[in-house]
């Protein structure tokens, strides 16, 4: 997190990683590099940028184009209720020559023609510009209307969040490129590790934090201009502000910030203790968090939280409740400071299967409620947030597998199914094994895809690592609803 005050400097790649872990970098060297020089219009509320993608095609076949997607063109970040692209993307050049792309998926995907097809092995390397209108408070005739999705991109309430405004290359794997569209509940980007190289201007006033590490570069009298380095992370987010506050403390050798609107200290320093405390716990228990810093921050989304590489947003109202902090802000900061390891450091697919990250961090998030407040409390959690809430599915008729995809459920059912039920699967897996055990294979699915895309397959080859048997009857009957 950064202020407009010191000298400009420069990061390196090596300054957003821990010294244990700077050569991380040179283990990936044909991961997707983006650089990025953003200009940020709060007045008329538009981002304009300026990209170049050093795509290199890691895949074992040659591939006959390139996706982009553009999140904001999608109804979840806003970008369809005006009826108009928020996100605009003009000359578009593949290895220094002018290409016209094909718009699909309503045009939040850019489809790249390659000709000839590129090899594996084979670089790419696009340039381009784009013009993002950033969502606002008008924009919405009901701020709270789901099909907004949960601010995460706009400018609400004078703070700029840039999540997912930029074109990113998606993910392809054995059935092609990913690149449905996603509910506008539940997540909706599916996305390599890579590198990234940011410069962003903006308003002197204002103060900045993001993913990976930062450091004033300009500083003018009307405009600053950081620049930002982050790898290897699957994604960058930025966020800006006129009233944000800045609280730090170490974790073994990790700056875990807290950025908190003024007024809100008491829920700045809370927040900061339970990211403290997890990051401590989980640094030890399941393995290391290899970046520099990690941000909590504080914004006007509708979600709770909301999960980012190296950086997550609560929502500001826990900080300020009418008695004080709310006692829901230390799940919540715990849960999206888990996503560190369940979805930023080890990927999945959040789109097609969103248990692996979401079931896996909520059944965490107990494991640290039961390492510092004891077993009682641990076990009344159990009982009231994810036992009680699986009767009523059954109850209500309501009953779903865990492992379907977003799509795969309502609105109403995807959190009840995914974040309340799939723990279960977790937990009788551990009451099989031992919570020593189970700890031994958060560790060793952790070790074995640190960087990279998990699937399914991948945590039942740790369980099997560990204990010699993959639990297939637990698997099937929770995640998959089958009994054989």
């Amino acid at each position: 997190m950064e202020t407009p005050t010191g000298s400009p400097t420069t990061p390196s790649y090596e300054q957003a990683l821990r010294p244990a872990f700077r050569s991380d970098e040179n283990q990936f060297p044909n991961l997707t590099r983006y650089h990025l020089d953003l200009t940020l219009d709060v007045a008329k509320a538009t981002l304009a940028g300026h990209q170049q993608i050093a795509y290199t095609n890691t895949e074992t076949v040659s591939l006959d184009a390139l996706y982009l997607r553009l999140f904001p063109n999608t109804a979840g970040y806003g970008g369809s209720n005006a009826g108009v692209e928020a996100m605009t993307v003009t000359n578009l050049a593949l290895n220094g020559e002018r290409i016209e792309p094909v718009r699909e998926l309503q045009g939040s995907a850019l489809r790249v023609p390659l000709q000839p097809p590129l090899a594996p092995g084979s670089p790419a390397n696009l340039t381009l510009d784009f013009v993002l209108a950033l969502p606002t408070d008008g924009h919405l005739a009901d701020s709270r209307e789901p099909s907004g999705g949960y601010r995460q991109l706009g400018l609400y309430e004078d703070v700029v969040a840039l999540a997912n405004a930029y074109p990113l290359i998606p993910v392809y794997d054995d059935e092609g490129w990913n690149i449905e569209l996603a509910p506008s509940y539940g997540d909706a980007v599916f996305s390599d590790a890579a590198f990234f190289d940011v410069s962003i201007t903006a308003p002197q006033t204002m103060t900045f934090a993001a993913s990976g590490t930062c450091s004033l570069t300009d500083a003018g009298a009307s405009e600053t201009t950081w620049s930002c380095v982050a790898a290897p992370m699957r994604d960058f987010v930025a966020l800006l502000g006129g009233d944000y506050q800045l609280e730090t403390q170490d974790a073994e050798g990790i700056a875990v910030n807290s950025v908190f609107y003024a007024g809100h200290e008491e829920g700045g320093l809370a927040a900061l203790d339970y990211a403290t405390r997890a990051v401590r716990l989980f640094n030890t228990r399941i393995g290391a968090y290899p970046f520099t810093e990690l941000d909590v921050v504080e914004t006007p989304t509708l979600a709770g939280g909301i999960e980012y590489p190296g950086l997550v947003v609560i929502n500001q109202s826990y900080y300020d409740a009418d008695d004080g902090v709310s006692d829901r802000m230390e799940w919540v900061v715990v849960h999206e400071v888990l996503h560190q390891w369940w979805y930023s450091l080890v990927g999945n697919d959040q789109v097609d299967e969103p248990w692996l990250d979401e079931a896996l961090v909520q059944y965490c998030t107990l494991l640290y409620y039961e390492d510092r407040y004891g077993p009682d409390v641990t076990q009344r959690l159990l009982e009231s947030v994810f036992q009680q809430t699986y009767q009523e599915l059954q109850e209500e008729g309501r009953d779903r597998p865990v492992g379907l995809p977003v799509a795969g459920y309502s609105r109403r059912d995807y959190a009840p199914v995914v974040y309340q039920k799939g723990p279960l699967y977790f937990h009788d897996l551990r009451q099989r094994v031992g919570s020593e055990t189970f700890w031994e294979i958060l560790k060793t699915y952790f070790e074995r895809n640190r960087y990279r895309i998990a699937r399914p397959e991948d945590w039942l080859m740790a369980v099997e690592a560990v204990t010699g048997s993959q639990h297939r009857s637990l698997y099937n009957a929770w995640i998959q609803g089958t009994e054989s």
